[in-house]
Order: structure tokens, then C-alpha cells, then sequence
């Protein structure tokens, strides 16, 4: 028997720890944490309640869960109860913790005194005494260490078996939840830099991004109506719901309204609902996305298509929170946050006329602006792609772990009009058509000319227009006309390569007047 190891207890009949009670206390863990996971929390707060949660099923004092930091052989705690220290860092096969993330095996210690794998400066530094450990491996789809799950001071008895059994079964399902975030793409990625993240579904750390984590996080705990710009695809509406998730309103409703993908006769409807009779086949009185979100949030993303004669009863909204359902004499009242998002320039759209200058104020009370992926870095590039291929090869069955050094070449080459939408369907098509655990450079779906770097001042287009001299619907026009050409004028296709829906390319393409 290994030093501190303690003899199996015999398994109870009663009392907190009866199968029933295990059953009971894994279900709500898991529910607990599978809900977490599907919003776009601060990653933190998510792995702070994973520890929490678990710690409290198991009648621990303390818990703590360390990430594996491959690149320097160490494991530093990511969530732990830890009053005394911000952190605590230890090198693989040191502790308890280092001794299970270089073996795999869990250990289950009675009491620490006399065991020579126990690391107590920790105790030491936190004025803290160490009587009973439980500490297993989170082990992710591919049977690599990723994490150690180490809980301390079981309260009333030490750790036995059943709570060994549960803490491993809960390991497994941390590792899943941990998988489907943001971060594991980020594990995976062989950058050897610093783990960066912020919020789940959100990746990246390049300077561009830290200012958008800091007005996000400075954002949320408000109430203020917040718009957010930026090309198709940089992912405004992940930013939207990271908001909405990290503030006061994150149990209330998020009500997201695309207004690029409603014809304009009913965007009215969508957003403030009819009453009976309202029109021919309105049967029924039928409740808008505004009174719905009562409560919560509403988020207009394209908010640049919606028609310059709604936009009055949009600002009576803003204001003064109150509206009238189509047809209907009553006002109602509600208490929602709104934010909004576009890719269009709505100080050109004003100074043309075509949006409302005293909407457009009260819309910018914050005003958020997403850098293109081309902006971004290429460490944000790669981070992202390794995002993508952890959850493409997830969903598809395939064991690709990683990009060849010529794929992320040409990754790297290839400037994104796209912006992540192009990204992530580019790893999607590459993961599936991978032939092994790699992918290749002839893997990646990129147009030919994107194995090459674009030369300084290239030319775009029709006539060679120069670049920088050109309006953004022009320049969205040339890249709708060049996407369709590739794509032998079929709009679907090149509608899913652009990361936008057919109809919303068949407005663009009517707006931008494209022989198509």
C-alpha cells in the first residue's frame, strides 16, 4: 500500500453518501454546468462554478481544478478555492496534482502526513492544513491529460470509493464541457505562449482583442444600449451575447433579431408583435420580440437594414421603452436592454438619409467596433483555427489533432474577406477532407491565389480600382461579384462561403445593383 493511502472503508448503507445520493449530486452538477456552458460567460466565472459545484457535491472543503500548461511542463490552478494566493503553479510530477498529471492514476489520500508526492510549501504559504485528499486526471476525447480535478478535507470522513468513482465520473464530464468552450482549442494549439481568453466562444488574445474583452467587460455591468460594428463575419453577435451573459440580465431572456434576413413588411411585426385582426390571417394576437425579452435583452443584429419609416417607433422604444403591437391602441411598457450590431457605415447611411441621425445617437451610447480576423494577428489566427478543428473533428469523427506547419502557411497567407465565418468554414472542409491526424495545405478550400501573401497595394477588381480609394460598397461589391464568379454565379454557394444567408446576399446583391 503506497505511503498515506487509506484502507477501503466499508461502503455505507445510509447517510449522504448512498448511490441514490451520488445519482442525485452528478445530475445536478451536470445540469448545472451543461447550462453554463451553453452561454458566452467569462470562461472564469465558467470553471469557477465547475469547481464550486462539484466541491459542494462532494462534501469538500476546498477544490481545485489545475490546467496542464504543455509547453512548459507545469500545471497552474485555473479555479480553486484559494483566498490566500491568485495562483498556484506546479511543475508536472510535483505534488499531489503533478503527480497524477504525469501518471494518469487518481490518488486518494486518508491523510497527508508521511507521503513523500505531498507538496507543502502550499500549505505553508496559505496558512492552510491539508488533512485528506481526493485529486484524479480530466482526461479529453483522445486520452491526454489536459486537467486534475483535486479536492481537500472531505467534511466528517475521508474521500472512499464511491466519492473516487463519482469524482471520476465528474472529471470526464468537466472534460467534455471543457472541450466545447473556447479554451480547448486554445490547449491545443501549439503556440508555447500564454493561455488568452475571456469569454466562451470568443477566442483570441492579440491587443485588438484585449480592448474588446476590456469594453465588454466594462459594458456588461451596465444597462447602457451598446453598438457594436464591424465586417460580416468578425463575430458581433458572440460579443452581444458575452455582454448580455456577464450582466445583470444574464437569467432574463436574450432575444436576438436578425433584421438583414425579414422582408421590411414584416420586421414591424417581429419586433412589437399584432393584435387580432390586425391584417388578413392575423387570427390570433401574437407577442413581438421586444415584449418577449421583457426583462432581458434584445439584440438587432443587422440593424442597418431595417426601413427609415420603422425607424421612428424603434427610437420611441430606445427612449422611452413603451410601444403599441401592429393594430393594436394599448401601450405597453418594458424593461429591456438593447443592443445592436451592423456592418454597414450608418454615418454615411445618415449623411445620405437613409438612417435616422437621432436613432443613430441613441444608439451609440456605447459603441464597440470588431477588428477584421486580417487585423488581428497570427497568433489570433492560429488559435482560432485549432478552436475550429477540436470541435469540426469532435462533430465529424475524425482524428485530426492538428495543422501541418504548410497548412498554417497558407493559412496564414489567405486574407480573409470572410473574416472568422470563412475561417470556420474553411476548417470545417478541411477537417473533412483530411486524410490522417494532420491537415494538410491541399486540404484547406481556399482559392489558389491564397497560397501567396497579397502584394503591398494590390490591385482588386474590375479595372484594377485601387483598394484604399474605394467606398465600402464598392469594395463589397467586388467581393460579392469575385465570391460569385468562384463559385460559377451559384448564390447558395457562394452565400455559405461568404458565412451570410442566400437571402441576405440576394438583398445585397439587388442594393449593389450586381448583374449576377
Amino acid at each position: 500500500m503506497e505511503p498515506g493511502a487509506r484502507k477501503k472503508p466499508a461502503k455505507p448503507t445510509t447517510g449522504d453518501a448512498s448511490p441514490r445520493r451520488t445519482r442525485v449530486d452528478r445530475d445536478s452538477v451536470l445540469v448545472a454546468l451543461g447550462e453554463l456552458v451553453r452561454r458566452e460567460v467569462d470562461l472564469d466565472a465558467l470553471l469557477a462554478q465547475v469547481i464550486d459545484t462539484v466541491t459542494r457535491a462532494m462534501d469538500a472543503d476546498r477544490g481545485t481544478f489545475y490546467l496542464v500548461d504543455r509547453a512548459r511542463g507545469e500545471l497552474f490552478s485555473k479555479a480553486a478555492h484559494l483566498p490566500e494566493l491568485r495562483e498556484i503553479r506546479l511543475k508536472v510530477g510535483q505534488g499531489i496534482a503533478g503527480h497524477v498529471a504525469r501518471t494518469g492514476e487518481a490518488i486518494n489520500l486518508s491523510h497527508t502526513e508521511g507521503d513523500p508526492r505531498f507538496y507543502g510549501a502550499i500549505d505553508r504559504a496559505t496558512n492552510y492544513a491539508t488533512r485528506s485528499m481526493l485529486c484524479v486526471p480530466v482526461l479529453d476525447r483522445a486520452g491526454e491529460i489536459l486537467g486534475v480535478l483535486q479536492l481537500l478535507n472531505k467534511k466528517g470522513a475521508a474521500f472512499d470509493d464511491d466519492d473516487e468513482a463519482l469524482l471520476r465520473a465528474l472529471a470526464s464530464q468537466v472534460a467534455m464541457l471543457v472541450e466545447s468552450t473556447s479554451l480547448y482549442g486554445q490547449l491545443r494549439a501549439p503556440t508555447g505562449g500564454p493561455l488568452r481568453y475571456r469569454f466562451n466562444g470568443v477566442v483570441g488574445g492579440g491587443a485588438r482583442m484585449r480592448r474588446v474583452y476590456d469594453l465588454v467587460t466594462r459594458a456588461a455591468g451596465t444597462d447602457a444600449t451598446v453598438l457594436i460594428t464591424g465586417e460580416t463575419g468578425t463575430g458581433k453577435g458572440l460579443i452581444a451575447r458575452a455582454i448580455h451573459y456577464n450582466s445583470p440580465r444574464a437569467g432574463r431572456p436574450f432575444v436576438a433579431v436578425d433584421c438583414a434576413s425579414l422582408p421590411a413588411t414584416l420586421i414591424e411585426n417581429e419586433l412589437f408583435g399584432h393584435e387580432r385582426g390586425a391584417y388578413t390571417g392575423a387570427d390570433q394576437r401574437s407577442v413581438g420580440k421586444f415584449e418577449a425579452a421583457d426583462g432581458g435583452t434584445v439584440f438587432l443584429d443587422e440593424l442597418g437594414e431595417v426601413p427609415l419609416t420603422l425607424q421612428s417607433k424603434l427610437l420611441r422604444v430606445l427612449q422611452d421603452r413603451e410601444f403599441e403591437r401592429v393594430g393594436g391602441r394599448k401601450t405597453l411598457k418594458v424593461d429591456v436592454r438593447i443592443l445592436a450590431a451592423t456592418n454597414r457605415n450608418l454615418e454615411d447611411m445618415v449623411a445620405r438619409q437613409r438612417f435616422r441621425e437621432d436613432l443613430y445617437y441613441r444608439l451609440r451610447v456605447l459603441s464597440l467596433a470588431m477588428p477584421p480576423l486580417r487585423e488581428r494577428g497570427p497568433e489570433d489566427l492560429e488559435q482560432l483555427a485549432y478552436h475550429f478543428l477540436a470541435g469540426f473533428a469532435q462533430r465529424h469523427n475524425k482524428p485530426v489533432v492538428r495543422l501541418a506547419p504548410a497548412a498554417l502557411a497558407r493559412l496564414h497567407a489567405h486574407s480573409w474577406p470572410g473574416n472568422i465565418r470563412e475561417l470556420e468554414n474553411c476548417i470545417e472542409g478541411a477537417v473533412v477532407l483530411s486524410a490522417g491526424d494532420a491537415i494538410e495545405a491541399a486540404d484547406l478550400p481556399l482559392p489558389a491565389d491564397s497560397r501567396e501573401p497579397p502584394p503591398a497595394g494590390r490591385k482588386a477588381g474590375r479595372g484594377g480600382a485601387d483598394l484604399a480609394r474605394l467606398s465600402w460598397n464598392e469594395m463589397e461589391k467586388l467581393y460579392i461579384e469575385s465570391v460569385l464568379a468562384a463559385h460559377d454565379g451559384n448564390r447558395s454557394g457562394a452565400a455559405r462561403a461568404m458565412g451570410i444567408g442566400r437571402a441576405t446576399l440576394l438583398r445585397k446583391i439587388k442594393a449593389l445593383k450586381i448583374r449576377a
